[in-house]
């Protein structure tokens, strides 16, 4: 059960965001299958699997004693959170493991995740590094966002006392474009990037245009550490 605390608390600052967006444009944070899928008529009555935001599918397990559980996955790809292995669906049920510590999490093509190095608390967890986990679309593009303020303070949005960062992928391009910072921002910084659905080995990575290390494993992920940007920094990196 500890692993699963972890994961949530590592899911903050996505969690974080889709609060922050549902109090500005009333989106939903957590939402059925069958608002992001109308036209798949198999989500119209799932009530044993849920979304958060738009991009991450939650298979939670309902049942005492059992160590699997079966969920559907919408057309498309999706990601497993944890390792980065594709399931490339064509609108169906999947059987998948699940023992108790662990919870089995999807990530939808064509997102951005901000998730944080876990602590044993929420307040430990805010002053760790950040990780962007990049699930490419069929396209190899990708979207997402991040909101940050002091964690405590009412009203920050309306104060202007928030930083607001956009995340993009195109042509092999990651840029994390910083549209409003404050001294929070200073704070916190991006130490690693995971690309899930790379279909290629890199021959170099660039951040900034200088040649970082990286790592490439076979079920196509890439991934870069030791990035060490401020979150208040704008920054690009690039596979070739």
């Amino acid at each position: 059960m500890k692993d699963v605390l972890l994961t949530r608390y590592s899911l903050l600052p996505f969690l974080y965001t889709l609060f922050h967006r549902a109090h500005l444009h009333g989106d939903t944070v957590a939402r059925p299958l069958f608002f992001e899928f109308p036209r798949d008529v198999a989500t119209w009555e799932l009530d044993r699997q849920f979304l958060w935001g738009r991009s991450l599918l939650v298979t939670p397990v309902l049942e005492p004693g059992v160590d699997s559980v079966t969920g559907y996955v919408p057309q498309g790809t999706w990601y497993d959170f944890y390792t980065g292995t594709s399931v490339n669906s064509s609108g169906e049920m999947l059987k998948m493991s699940a023992p108790l510590e662990h919870l089995n999490l999807h990530i939808r093509e064509g997102s951005v995740l901000p998730t944080q190095k876990p602590g044993t608390t929420t307040g430990m967890t805010r002053g760790n590094p950040l990780r962007l986990t990049v699930a490419l679309s069929s396209h190899a593009t990708a979207w997402g966002d991040l909101f940050w303020d002091d964690g405590e303070s009412l009203d920050t949005f309306e104060k202007g006392n928030y930083s607001y960062v956009v995340f993009n992928v195109t042509q092999n391009i990651f840029t994390s474009t910083v549209l409003h910072a404050n001294t929070e921002a200073t704070k916190v910084t991006i130490d690693t990037l995971s690309i899930f659905g790379v279909q290629e080995p890199p021959s170099k990575v660039l951040l900034n245009g200088q040649e970082k290390p990286f790592s490439y494993l076979d079920n196509q992920v890439l991934t870069v550490s030791d990035l060490g940007m401020s979150l208040s920094q704008g920054f690009s990196l690039q596979w070739l």
